[in-house]
């Protein structure tokens, strides 16, 4: 049985969706900001990093792009991803970290500016560059999606629609802005919350 190590509104909601969906057993240990600082929790992931998700072994896998990766190759009789070692698994594989790395990693920038700024003229030309360079990264799925959609992966709901879904949650300067700006996007997120 898994563990998920969670706080409301942090990126573990793509993981708690996954395992919901692939219906696998697990138990899940909600925590608050200040609990994931304590050493406690430390001891269990060195950096504080959420999710966190505990294997049967008693090991902890950290990155929300690495557990999702992680389980959906653990569960392929689940068939949130294509078939592992297949071409349509690396094209999977490559949104998931471009999502990863380009969306949610630069627009944490957002909420973070004041740790790169010396000033607060400063911290909101990070923000508005931010914005800007992470719009262009929505405006690449919305063509994929508008071009093969109704999913990331053309007709096969994915474990990456979720994570797509959690990523829109954080748009700037709100979430509903931003599905504004991407209908196709905003069409997806409608159908994951259907789910």
């Amino acid at each position: 049985m898994y563990k998920l190590y969670n706080v409301k509104t942090w990126g573990s909601l793509s993981i708690h969706l996954l395992l919901e969906e692939m219906e696998a057993p697990y138990t899940n240990i909600w925590m608050t900001p200040e609990q994931v600082r304590e050493p406690a929790f430390r001891a269990i992931s060195p950096l504080g990093m959420i999710p966190a998700l505990g294997l049967s072994d008693g090991r902890t896998l950290i990155e929300s792009a690495a557990i999702v990766s992680f389980l959906v190759a653990a569960h392929p009789e689940k068939h949130l991803s294509p078939p592992p070692g297949s071409e349509d698994h690396g094209e999977f594989l490559s949104l998931l970290h471009f999502m990863s790395t380009e969306i949610y990693g630069t627009g944490n920038l957002v909420f973070y500016a004041s740790r790169y700024a010396d000033n607060e003229a400063a911290e909101e030309v990070i923000k508005a560059r931010t914005r800007q360079q992470v719009d262009g990264y929505w405006m690449l799925l919305e063509k994929r999606l508008t071009g093969s959609g109704p999913w990331l992966m053309g007709r096969e709901f994915s474990a990456l629609d979720l994570y797509a879904f959690m990523l829109t949650l954080w748009g700037q300067p709100s979430e509903e802005a931003l599905l504004q700006r991407f209908p196709a996007v905003a069409k997806l997120t409608t159908a994951v919350r259907a789910r």
